[in-house]
């Protein structure tokens, strides 16, 4: 008679925790924040080249102004319309001014040129308006060339940043021992 094999233990059931450091993580969220900056000029003077024939100068009526905890703006109309126009603004000492153009400080019923687009999209890009900003702030749109070095920009720095990510990956596993793991193949 042979003696019975002693039974194996039952998995354990559970959640297992720990922790590990990725350097690589690192390099890829520096690669990122580098490259928001020439993205960010992409998508502006992409705006401004594509709709740049339809942006005109005009001339913008001061009405009101608010500090808005920190992302102030200035309330307004363009001569001869009576539809509010919202222009981003900046803050210069206690009062406000348009973005970029602390020259150009807020009292009521002063003039001021912007550029404004009927066609244009009215957005913001981290804080920087694409339509109804000062002229004195940007006095020329930028055109294709603005773009395209932009967008060049943006694209070196991503591959730049993601080859060091793959690196930066690379390398710590190889320093530290940890296993690559492979693609296989099945036969079916």
């Amino acid at each position: 008679m042979s003696t019975p094999e002693p039974a194996l233990p039952e998995p354990a059931l559970g959640i297992r925790w720990g922790a590990r450091f990725s350097p690589q993580v690192l390099v890829l969220v520096a690669t990122l924040a580098v490259a928001s900056r020439p993205l960010k000029g992409a998508i502006i003077t992409g705006v401004f080249w594509w709709w740049g024939d339809t942006y005109q100068q005009v001339e913008f009526v001061m009405d009101e102004a608010q500090v808005n905890d920190g992302a102030p703006f200035i309330d307004g109309h363009v001569e001869g319309a009576t539809d509010v126009t919202r222009i981003t603004g900046m803050m210069v000492g206690e009062a406000v001014a348009p973005d970029g153009a602390p020259g150009e400080v807020f009292a009521p019923g002063r003039r001021v040129r912007i550029w404004q687009s009927p066609t244009a999209p009215d957005f913001g890009v981290e804080g920087a308006s694409v339509n109804d900003l000062s002229v004195a702030a940007r006095p020329e749109l930028p055109g294709l060339g603005a773009f395209l070095g932009n967008l060049v920009a943006t694209v070196v720095t991503l591959s730049a940043g993601f080859w060091a990510t793959a690196w930066a990956g690379r390398r710590w596993a190889r320093r530290w021992g940890q296993i690559h793991i492979r693609g296989t193949t099945r036969p079916l």
